[in-house]
């Protein structure tokens, strides 16, 4: 669907929707984390500072852990748009369901739909569809779009365009992190990011209690006899949700030495959301594709409908499959 773009550097294709000014949509996913409201408060604050008038939301609000993200407060859940649009923009969303229906009223209330992305298995929804998937981060994208359009790299922007890279690359501990990543970061502290508040505020504001829900979800960590395979099934209520949102709980099990895929599964409103992290020789992306979701060959996530048992089992069967080198069924 529409103008596809792969490299590196944003094209004149890509760069031809943000010129002059309007009104412009900057869309959100399900659960924004902080590789989306980094990359797309980031865009929208440049296109501010050249006289657009932007709307920032998605079907969510923003969680609580990125309240310090500069322009966070202006990010709104949204049921339906209000009026028209020149321009509606979505950042590392690969699959427009997660948008909950809204990317289609965008379509009817947008004029043009750029999609920028750095998942291999995105869907390619938008009129423009920039997909470089040799980015270990949007937010590299972005800062190439950035500085393409000549926009001002302004304190707050490169605050969240830091948070983003920094959360979308584990920390800069994924296997897709290049030269070109740290390049970028560094570009980005040298115009006003500062790392130490980006990490401070990300693992160090835990609220009193976090430590003991900590426990208690780390209690249920499980593994497998041949210790290749390390999960975590959280029941709906067993933990907090605010515990949830602002842990990586599936790094831990990922990061017992023998494991090889690790695997968080929560329970939620009748569905299981499931989290995959592999160490480099698994690709838990294909893994994710057989339940409806996708991601990157080291990190992917899909849903499954409930109850959490079979959720589990179903999960669980098709990662050993994968870990055993069997055919994806």
């Amino acid at each position: 669907m529409g103008i596809e773009h792969t490299d590196t550097l944003p094209s004149s294709a890509v760069l031809a929707p943000f010129g002059g000014r309007g009104r412009a949509l900057m869309l959100g996913h399900v659960h924004p984390d902080a590789d989306v409201l980094g990359t797309l408060l980031a865009l929208g604050l440049a296109l501010e500072s050249r006289g657009w008038s932007v709307t920032y939301g998605g079907p969510h609000p923003a969680p609580a852990l990125l309240a310090f993200l500069p322009g966070v407060d202006r990010y709104r859940p949204l049921r339906t748009l209000d009026g028209t649009f020149d321009l509606v923009v979505l950042t590392d969303c690969p699959n427009p369901d997660r948008t909950e229906g809204l990317i289609d009223q965008a379509r009817r209330a947008g004029k043009v739909i750029v999609n920028v992305d750095h998942h291999p298995d995105n869907r390619r929804y938008g009129h423009v569809n920039w997909i470089d998937s040799t980015a270990a981060a949007t937010g590299e994208m972005v800062y190439e779009l950035l500085r393409a359009l000549a926009a001002p790299l302004t304190p707050a922007i490169a605050t969240n365009l830091f948070t983003a890279v920094h959360t979308d690359t584990g920390s800069f501990r994924y296997s897709n992190v290049t030269p070109r990543t740290f390049t970028i970061a560094a570009a980005l502290v040298a115009a006003g990011a500062r790392p130490e508040l980006v990490s401070q505020s990300l693992y160090e504001r835990r609220a009193p209690d976090a430590l003991h829900w900590l426990g208690e979800a780390l209690s249920r960590v499980e593994v497998s006899e041949d210790g290749q395979l390390g999960w975590l099934a959280l029941p709906s209520g067993a933990v907090p949700e605010r515990v949830v949102e602002s842990e990586e709980l599936v790094n831990y099990p990922r990061s017992i030495a023998t494991v090889r895929v690790a695997c968080l599964l929560r329970e939620r409103d009748g569905q299981v959301k499931v989290s995959l992290r592999g160490k480099g020789d698994v690709d838990v992306q294909r893994i994710a594709a057989q339940f409806g979701g996708g991601g990157h060959v080291n990190a992917s996530g899909c849903t499954v409908a409930g109850p959490l048992a079979e959720a589990q089992r179903a999960v669980l069967t098709a990662v050993r499959r994968a870990l055993d080198g069997s055919p994806v069924s």
